[in-house]
């Protein structure tokens, strides 16, 4: 992998710029954070192995982050679905990278790519925020459980989606 956590690099948009540096009994290694949970309860970290730190690349002007996660009561405290939506805009307010990641759905944590290029090269108006909820519902393959069923949980996905781009949106245009 190509070390991305150099001091000072501003990461473009189709890099893995977040990454976490791992120490181990055979040295570090950094690794992007994607990569680290594989399953329920499980991570790809080897035995031994410990998260030492988080590189965040200095954020661009006009870009945010948003999460928001749905939970039905608060004696509940896992979520039905949780978003998180990352923008970075230009200065005409067209979004020119996003990120989006949803839990709750699946196994693990999905980034969803389909639902990031609907973003990408919009203002983020009401067609785009459509396509966002539609790959945002797609991408989904939640169970059933005491949360929810899964076709609940695949609906609540595309509407908080929007609810995340919007308020990612709003803060981007602010920074």
């Amino acid at each position: 992998m190509q070390r991305l956590a150099r001091r000072g690099q501003r990461a473009g948009a189709d890099r893995r710029w977040r990454h976490r540096t791992h120490r181990w009994p055979r040295g570090t290694r950094d690794t992007p954070v994607e990569t680290i949970p594989v399953g329920p309860g499980k991570t790809s970290l080897a035995k031994g192995e410990i998260i030492t730190s988080f590189f965040l690349p200095p954020r661009p002007r006009h870009s945010s982050d948003a999460y928001q996660r749905f939970t039905p009561r608060t004696e509940m405290d896992i979520a039905v679905v949780g978003v998180g939506v990352n923008l970075n805009l230009d200065d005409g307010g067209i979004c020119t990278a996003a990120r989006v990641a949803l839990g709750a759905v699946a196994p693990t944590v999905l980034l969803v790519k389909e639902a990031a290029d609907a973003l990408i090269g919009t203002r983020l108006d009401d067609a785009a925020l459509d396509r966002l909820a539609k790959a945002a519902s797609a991408a989904c393959r939640p169970i059933d459980d005491k949360r929810g069923t899964g076709e609940y949980r695949i609906k609540v996905a595309g509407v908080l989606a929007k609810r995340t781009a919007q308020q990612a949106l709003e803060r981007a245009r602010k920074n």
